[in-house]
């Protein structure tokens, strides 16, 4: 587990307010997830699993820490960081 203090002036959000999206999975169990992206729903056909990002300010030297899935080429601090990800088979839908 990553202490809070530890990343205390090393990583904050770099958008405004996360977008909220409600993940209802099969077993009926529902999962609120706060995020800037939704990749993997496309269409009906896309095999990915869903992953959600947020655009984050990390400093270079802690981003080892998060799964990241893109940077911005005129910022090293700037990339998207996956929050949540779900298989798409336990995914019932997204609201």
């Amino acid at each position: 587990m990553i202490s809070g203090e530890l990343y205390v002036n090393r990583m904050e959000h770099a958008a405004g307010p996360p977008s909220h999206w409600r993940v209802q999975l099969k077993d009926g169990s529902v999962v609120d997830v706060w995020a800037d992206s939704l990749a993997g729903n496309s269409d009906k056909d896309d095999g990915r699993d869903y992953e959600f990002g947020c655009l984050m300010d990390i400093d270079p030297s802690a981003q080892g820490e998060f799964e990241i899935t893109a940077r911005t080429p005129s910022n090293p601090r700037r990339v998207v960081a996956i929050v949540a990800r779900f298989p798409r088979a336990a995914v019932q839908k997204i609201l």
